[in-house]
This record gives structure tokens, sequence and C-alpha cells, in this order.
């Protein structure tokens, strides 16, 4: 019995998210309310609390849902053969998975101003991103260990590379001229000075 109660939470808890990421779409952060989310998810106003804390909780896993995916996906995305296609393919990846539960670019880069501007908000995203941080470390020391990046390599400054990257993907992805081809080609342009050495940037 415990085993269906916590399945039927986390099936509303998915709900009560779908319907955020709606009024999040159609009002904006600032303009998005309990009352509008309460009444997109078909849910008396206030029965949202016994899922979410307060609006920021809630807005908060808007922004995590699939990040324990994304961090997996990062763990082993220097795996392959070519890296930068692979550097490109996490974002594309992410992207895909946001874009599935309807949270675009625009809206996500919303959330992220939004929480940046909250002392709690900000605590709760450097945790987020040191999660990101540190998978990208270990998938760079992984693939620097199996000679797929050279021995030498900075594995902070290729992090930092790589986050700016995906950061700037991101943005770009707000212009309705983004060509994720084209991106490809620079970001090849970018990466290849730093895994030239191993030939992995091919």
């Amino acid at each position: 019995m415990r085993e269906v109660d916590e399945a039927n939470t986390e099936a509303k808890r998915r709900m009560v998210i779908d319907a955020a990421v709606r009024c999040l779409a159609r009002n904006g952060v600032a303009k998005t309310s309990i009352n509008d989310i309460c009444r997109e998810a078909g849910m008396r106003s206030g029965h949202l609390y016994y899922y979410f804390e307060n609006k920021d909780a809630l807005l908060a896993a808007v922004m995590l849902r699939n990040h324990d995916r994304t961090i997996e996906t990062i763990e082993h995305m220097l795996d392959g053969g070519d890296l930068i296609s692979q550097i490109v393919d996490v974002h594309v990846q992410a992207e895909a998975g946001r874009l599935a539960y309807g949270l675009t670019p625009a809206v996500r880069i919303e959330l992220e101003c939004y929480f940046s501007r909250l002392p709690e908000g900000e605590q709760s995203r450097a945790t987020s991103s040191d999660r990101l941080l540190d998978a990208m470390r270990s998938a760079a020391h992984n693939a620097v260990a199996a000679g797929r990046l050279p021995g030498d390599l900075d594995i902070e400054g290729f992090v930092s590379a790589v986050a700016l990257i995906w950061q700037g993907l991101s943005f770009s992805r707000l212009s309705p001229e983004f060509d994720i081809d084209e991106m490809r080609r620079t970001v090849r342009l970018l990466m290849e000075p730093w895994l030239s050495a191993t030939g992995a940037a091919r």
C-alpha cells in the first residue's frame, strides 16, 4: 500500500510540475501564482502545498526535473570517439528532455535569473551547479586516464570551457535562427586546441 501511495504522490508531483511549466510558458515566472498553477492542475487552491512547500520549491523542481539523468549523461560524455560532438550532444539531450515536458530555453533562463536573486535559491543553484561540474571533472579524469584527452590537460580549464559552451548554446537557442550544426562547427573550432594532442578532435 505504501508503494502505491508513494507512486501516486510522485505522479501528482509530476502533474503539478507539468501544470507549472504550462503556466510559466504563458505568463512568465513573476506573473505565475500558486493559484494559477492550482487551476491549471485542476486542484483546490492550497492543496498544492501537500506536494511542494511553496512556490520556490515547486519552481526548483521544475528546474531540476531530469537533473539526475543529465548528471549520468555527463559522467559518460567523453567515453566515445568524437569528444567534441559528445560535448554538444550532452547539451542537445538535456535540452530535448526539458522540451519534452515543455520547459523552453526562455523559461529556463528566466528561472535561472529568478533563483539568482534569492539567497536560498542561489544556494540550491550552486549545489546543482557543483553536481554538474563534479560530473564533468569525473568524465575528464576518466578520459585522460584512457588516453582520450591529453595527459597534461588542465582539467579545471577544460571543465570551465565546456560549461561556458553549454551556457552559450542555451542562450543561442533563444534565436529563431539557431542552427545546431553551425554550433557544432563553432564548438569544434573552440575545442580542437584542447584535444589535438591526442587526435581526439576529429
